[in-house]
């Protein structure tokens, strides 16, 4: 493990985000009572920025003087200088912040469509809502762009393959664009039409894989280059014992695995064909929020849990897991 550090909120880390600001890794994360906590793992400091209420001017909050944010979804991003914060909750519609100042940067007029996840894509944000069922595209201006409205909405996610990066989104099923030209490239849906809950994308030689985790915790593989939809499917399901919506891919030893935290360890499977390749023991440290990252160059796994710990495990943490299972 690369470091820990523990939230001096000290309560559950519910969501985070990983970005490279003024050449240094920070991590944003959301803590379980709605606060915004910064961590840098070069020097090992906490900032917990005073972010502006973002419905401060709407006319329906004017009778609650003491409302406040109430984030569970945050995704960072540095441009022109400028840490920016997308977050927003399960109560509240997305906004975004300059993290320096707490200025509000743009927000969501007050609708009822709440925040269902944040991550951020290049050089914008995109988020997804709950019951408006739309993706949006924010740019650094504060400018929103509606993307799609793709149905039920529970997850996004975006990968790197090759030279084009890909959005994915979850719910109903899994639909996957290139976010450079934001063209549509493919559909998946579980065969037992359960909602999809985590998604993720990688490489597997010719193909692209694309992996949604269901509300079952049954861990579905499909082949982006499939000719037929209905042929997609790389493998049957794998069913899970972990959490039903906590899944990302990292590369071990150049090798693509699926991660899924469980009561007390990180399980690991191949991506290829979902057979459990190791275990990495989490005592104490049950895991409420995770993503794949790079690190001073390398690849990472950065983990929060209910114990309101962040931790950063490296490659050989997981490379010895491989060895001992």
């Amino acid at each position: 493990m690369i470091t820990s550090k523990p939230s001096p909120a000290e309560s559950p880390i519910c969501h985070l985000g990983v970005v490279h600001h003024a050449g240094a890794p920070l991590v944003v994360c959301a803590e379980r009572w709605g606060g915004v906590l910064v961590w840098s793992p070069a020097d090992g400091e906490w900032t917990t920025p005073r972010l502006a209420f973002a419905h401060r001017e709407d006319p329906a909050f004017a009778e609650y003087p003491d409302a406040h944010n109430e984030l569970d979804k945050v995704a960072a991003l540095s441009a022109d200088g400028r840490l920016l914060l997308a977050a927003g909750g399960d109560e509240q519609e997305p906004a975004v912040w300059n993290v320096d100042s707490g200025e509000l940067v743009a927000h969501t007029p007050s609708c009822g469509a709440y925040t269902t996840d944040i991550v951020a894509l290049d050089d914008r944000f995109v988020t997804a809502q709950q019951y408006s069922e739309e993706v949006r595209l924010w740019s650094p201006d504060g400018t929103d762009t509606l993307l799609d409205e793709v149905g039920s909405l529970f997850c996004l996610a975006s990968a790197q393959i090759g030279d084009r990066t890909l959005l994915l989104t979850g719910g109903s099923g899994v639909t996957v664009w290139d976010a450079a030209t934001l063209t549509e490239l493919g559909n998946f849906y579980p065969a037992e039409d359960e909602r999809v809950w985590a998604v993720a994308a990688c490489s597997l030689g010719r193909t692209t894989a694309i992996i949604g985790l269901t509300e079952e915790c049954m861990l579905h593989a499909w082949s982006l280059d499939a000719d037929d939809p209905d042929e997609a499917l790389l493998y049957d399901p794998v069913e899970l014992n972990g959490a039903d919506d906590l899944m990302v891919v990292i590369h071990v030893d150049g090798r693509p695995l699926v991660v899924n935290p469980t009561e007390s360890s990180l399980h690991l499977l191949d991506a290829a064909d979902g057979t459990t390749v190791g275990h990495v023991p989490t005592p104490g440290h049950s895991v409420t929020a995770m993503k794949a990252a790079t690190v001073d160059g390398r690849p990472v796994l950065v983990t929060g849990g209910d114990d309101g710990i962040l931790r950063i495990w490296d490659e050989t943490d997981l490379t010895q897991a491989l060895h001992q299972d």
